[in-house]
């Protein structure tokens, strides 16, 4: 079977790397290439290309004169999600930046010098995609719509459990990140079912950033979150500090004295918290976070916060 080759749309500053590129390109068959040497360039020519109907293959050049290559891949992706972006560069693929732009969105890495083999490859494997897609895009178009309809129920069942919920709570419950997420939000929101609340701030757990969190309140000396409220008694004449049940008959339960006058005797010590555990007794708590997805523990100064917008169902 054969198949329509895509555009190609060379991102290089490299007069010499672009022409080598296009000459071996037009030997695979790829008639339609187009070059700039400029990230912005780059982003103008791809949008002029997605606009005449036509997605390129983009091959991109990790450094540029202009822009950083971060920069121009999702601005790339923006306008269209689905480019495959080949990475360009002398750097490692163990160099942090060069992993980040693979984790937004690099299809391919391929690495200077460039050798034609691996060229060859990288495009033959987009051609083998391609037939792939074509041969099976009626059974691939049903499972997508199968997949849209489930995610859409999951987040009516999402919104109609919750008195208000975040974009970021819903993708995080769903298990991923998807535009048919947001669409569908959109038109609920269009259609006066939802209302959008705004932007709301929340407590993210700075091992894997989800915001499914609580608070857990402890105990300062040991950790344990096992206390409860009560009243202390101090008797002035021993010393002794305990709860005001261990005072029996109004007897000290460490020296036998009984106590008499308030604020002569003793002092009452309302609302402190004993702890079952260790059996300290405070005022304040130790306050941190627990992820309930990675039981990850963390205090207010550790905080991953992040933004979303915030929904609840509109009243009828």
């Amino acid at each position: 079977m054969t198949i329509h080759k895509a555009s190609v749309l060379i991102v290089e500053d490299s007069k010499s790397v672009t022409m080598m590129l296009k000459q071996f390109l037009k030997k695979l068959g790829y008639s339609d290439v187009h070059s700039t040497d400029t990230g912005n360039d780059a982003i103008q020519e791809f949008k002029k290309l997605v606009k005449a109907k036509k997605t390129p293959i983009v091959l991109l050049d990790f450094m540029l004169p202009d822009m950083d290559s971060r920069s121009v891949l999702t601005q790339i992706l923006d306008v269209q999600p689905k480019t495959r972006v080949i990475l360009e560069t002398a750097t490692d693929q163990q160099d942090e930046g060069v992993k980040e732009l693979i984790r937004h969105g690099i299809y391919q890495y391929l690495e200077k010098p460039i050798r034609f083999e691996k060229i060859k490859k990288v495009f033959e494997t987009i051609e083998k995609e391609d037939i792939f897609f074509s041969k099976n895009s009626a059974k691939i178009q049903e499972v997508e719509t199968e997949i849209k309809t489930q995610i859409i129920d999951r987040v009516n069942f999402i919104l109609k459990a919750s008195k208000q919920v975040s974009l970021n709570s819903i993708e995080q419950m769903i298990g991923f990140s998807d535009e048919n997420i947001r669409l569908h939000l959109k038109k609920l929101e269009r259609d006066g079912n939802i209302i959008n609340l705004g932007e709301k701030k929340e407590v993210a757990c700075n091992e894997c950033a989800s915001v499914n969190t609580t608070q857990v309140f402890t105990c300062p000396s040991c950790n344990s979150s096992d206390f409860h409220v009560g009243k202390l008694i101090e008797h002035y004449s021993c010393g002794n500090i305990s709860e005001e049940h261990t005072y029996e008959n109004d007897k000290c339960p460490d020296c036998g004295k009984e106590i008499k006058a308030l604020g002569v005797d003793y002092r009452a010590m309302n609302n402190h918290f004993i702890c079952n555990s260790c059996t300290n007794f405070f005022s304040e708590f130790n306050t941190e976070y627990l992820c309930l997805k990675c039981d990850h523990r963390f205090g207010l100064d550790e905080v991953n916060w992040q933004s979303s917008c915030c929904y609840k169902i509109a009243a009828k």
